[in-house]
């Protein structure tokens, strides 16, 4: 059976671009363009340094435009974008768990799963180094020596609350006895999670708790094995280990000019590349992103595919919204529809 494969686009609710109308334009033209998702990506503080030197949205040439460091909260935006489309999933890649209150956290996510119809993609996790440079950690006043095991135990309250109606939970940093919270989410049990991370502790949350895995910066030659590592953990763990899905989040730069789709991108990743999971050079950040023309892209993502990755969340690098748009409107025409 062919692995079925679907393509998700970042909106820019970060970065030199990031506006409600900019996040909606991106969304409508998603919709338009028969992409299956919309993602937001999740940090509660950020700084004006690390607004210039970890672009997720928009791209380094943009910065000369907007210098305020703008970042619009992701589940308040994922609300308001689920009012604006409704044919494609929205996603969260990923929300910085550790530094949510779990039961709050758990009922804004059921309520939103609720209004926009059961299309909600959930990515947990602990955070970016981004979380360093902006100390969001220390701000929050949250303990980041333990923010792995907050995490996971986060996790098990929120899946508790989503599937019980009276619940309840005992761990060593939260704890709580017959909660009653409503709504429930549409979907069941609960939204998919997609564990986000690249480490070996991502991949055992993976195994455990998750029902995706969304890494980034690895090659298909780095995670066809690490994929495989998932799997055998899941069954460790008593789960099925081919209900556990496989997705990217990748940079992308397009153009019928292969030279100039790398030289769009190059600044983006000079100025980026020290706050990403592990210190990359420039040639390792475009071998692990879908840069070139439509041919080498779509030769890059059936790389991918033959290593197990089944969604692919986009971000492409870009210095206009207008430029957005028309990468998104080719990317559509020459690699999503071949798939």
């Amino acid at each position: 059976m062919s692995l079925q494969t679907s393509f998700g686009v970042r909106v820019p609710n970060s970065g030199p671009l990031a506006s409600p109308s900019s996040m909606v334009d991106a969304a409508k033209a998603a919709q338009s363009f028969g992409y299956d998702s919309i993602w937001v990506h999740d940090h509660l503080t950020w700084t004006f340094e690390i607004h210039r030197t970890h672009i997720s949205s928009g791209s380094e040439e943009a910065l000369r435009a907007k210098e305020e460091p703008d970042f619009y909260e992701a589940l308040t935006s994922l609300s308001y974008l689920a009012g604006q489309v409704n044919r494609v999933r929205i996603g969260i890649a990923c929300l910085v768990v550790p530094c949510r209150n779990p039961l709050y956290a758990a009922k804004q996510i059921a309520t939103l799963d609720v209004l926009c119809g059961g299309r909600l993609d959930l990515g947990v996790g602990i955070g970016s180094p981004a979380t360093i440079e902006s100390r969001e950690y220390e701000v929050l006043g949250v303990n980041r020596r333990v923010r792995g095991r907050l995490c996971d135990e986060y996790i098990e309250a929120m899946k508790s609350i989503w599937t019980t109606p009276s619940s309840s939970y005992q761990g060593k940093f939260i704890a709580f006895h017959d909660a009653q919270l409503f709504p429930k989410p549409v979907q069941k049990p609960h939204p998919p999670l997609w564990v986000g991370g690249w480490t070996e502790a991502a991949m055992k949350r993976t195994a455990r708790l998750g029902d995706g895995w969304l890494p980034a910066w690895l090659t298909p030659e780095d995670i066809a094995p690490r994929y495989r590592k998932v799997k055998e953990m899941a069954s460790a763990f008593g789960r099925a280990p081919d209900g556990i899905q496989l997705g990217l989040e990748v940079y992308v730069s397009i153009d019928s000019d292969p030279a100039k789709a790398k030289q769009n991108a190059v600044g983006t990743f000079r100025a980026s590349r020290g706050t990403y999971e592990r210190l990359m050079t420039l040639d390792e950040l475009a071998s692990v992103s879908l840069i070139g023309c439509p041919e080498e892209i779509r030769e890059r993502i059936q790389a991918y595919r033959e290593s197990g990755v089944s969604h692919f969340e986009l971000k492409f690098i870009y210095p206009t919204i207008e430029r957005l748009l028309e990468m998104m409107q080719f990317f559509s025409a020459e690699v999503l529809q071949k798939f």
